[in-house]
């Protein structure tokens, strides 16, 4: 079968799969390796060359940082199903904080699990071989954003709201209503980039825009789903 994904090696012109950088028969240099992620530069890179960026972290042969970024973006999926249970609380409720942490962090990695293998699957369908560890590299990767809306958004929403924040009596927009506003449209953007930066990443697989969004629009429904559900932890 031949593969979308394959390079011809200029040596021996051997087919080989874009993710190696030695051909398997002359053992020629295909491209240049890349050994490690700079999480700094990648931050900064994601921003005005993200296609570049995910290719290089597509190559990496070691995906750093992957469980720490995993579990902030599991903090911050924490969050946002919180704020799924606000309308449905109706008491104070009591939180034992670190078996939340917990439990979300386990939901978020065996989400990210299961949605890499799947992509990997399909990407089998449409002929193009995939490493699962490169594809869970760049869907990670592509949360970044949401980590400024953890680090930078949430602690300022904390200084405004503070314990009203989760509170639908009132609701947060009832007591600032512009600052609530201006906010909400931070976070919203926050969640476009990442739907972005998805896309782009995931292009890096397809070769296909149109397959690269629909994977995108799908993806953030599932997870749209999965805080819903997550949801529902605060309500027990």
């Amino acid at each position: 079968m031949n593969y979308k994904n394959e390079i011809v090696c200029k040596n021996c012109g051997t087919k080989n799969f874009d993710f190696e950088y030695i051909c398997k028969n002359c053992k020629a240099f295909l491209r240049n390796r890349i050994v490690n992620i700079d999480l700094g530069e990648t931050l900064l890179r994601l921003i005005d060359s993200p296609s570049e960026t995910f290719l290089k972290i597509k190559f990496s042969e070691h995906k750093n940082y992957i469980f720490f970024l995993l579990f902030f973006i599991s903090i911050r999926f924490l969050i946002l199903s919180r704020f799924f249970s606000v309308p449905f609380v109706f008491e104070p409720i009591k939180l034992n904080l670190p078996l939340l942490v917990i439990i979300s962090f386990l939901i978020t990695l065996i989400f990210f699990v299961i949605i890499s293998l799947s992509i990997q699957k399909i990407l089998l369908l449409l002929k193009v071989k995939a490493r699962f560890r490169d594809i869970l590299a760049v869907m990670t990767y592509s949360f970044l954003p949401n980590l400024f809306a953890l680090f930078i958004l949430f602690p300022i929403e904390m200084v405004f709201y503070g314990e009203y924040l989760f509170s639908n009596n009132p609701y947060p927009f009832q007591i600032k209503e512009s600052i609530f506003y201006f906010l909400l449209s931070l976070e919203t953007l926050c969640v476009f980039w990442s739907v972005f930066l998805f896309y782009v990443g995931i292009k890096e697989f397809t070769y296909s825009r149109i397959f690269s969004l629909i994977f995108s629009i799908i993806v953030w429904i599932v997870i749209t789903l999965t805080l819903y559900w997550q949801s529902k932890i605060f309500l027990i």
